[in-house]
């Protein structure tokens, strides 16, 4: 039983494990008119909040995801980034710096989105690590222009 009153079990699919949530859906309807209370059917890997059918969808490699607008806006950044990864790791099979428009050897590498880069397209970056099980710290990383700026959505 988690802390907001709904359980939680794993499911087993081939080798894919996901999770099934027991309870209702706790996503309002709207302002003053309470929670869904339908049969929940997922739970959001962002919010960790139960869903029913209407108001979550389950995406590719099971990945669950309620309506919420800030659940489905880093859903849809994540997406974005993997297009975006897939796009400029071409480049790096080159042996080419991944930025747009860069023709520099790579040198070091992202330690987010691990694609390789000159050394004017990566910098050393102050950043709050927020693991899941470990207190946030500050740590050091090398990271590119677009992980920098898409640290914004999920600080």
């Amino acid at each position: 039983m988690c802390d907001n009153g709904f359980s939680i079990d794993v499911g087993v699919v081939g080798d894919r494990r996901f999770v099934l949530a027991e309870g209702t859906c706790t996503i309002s309807r709207g302002l003053f008119r309470g929670s869904c209370d339908r049969q929940a059917v997922g739970m959001c890997v962002y919010c960790g909040r139960p869903f029913c059918r209407e108001h979550g969808e389950r995406g590719a490699d099971y990945i669950e995801v309620c309506s919420r607008k800030v659940c489905q806006a880093k859903w849809r950044d994540v997406e974005a980034h993997r297009q975006w990864v897939d796009h400029h790791r071409v480049a790096n099979r080159s042996s080419i710096c991944a930025h747009e428009a860069c023709e520099e050897r790579m040198r070091h590498q992202c330690q987010r989105c691990l694609l390789l880069f000159c050394d004017d397209h990566l910098k050393s970056q102050n950043i709050v690590d927020r693991t899941f099980n470990d207190p946030p710290r500050r740590v050091t990383l090398m990271l590119c222009r677009h992980c920098v700026a898409r640290r914004d959505l999920w600080d």
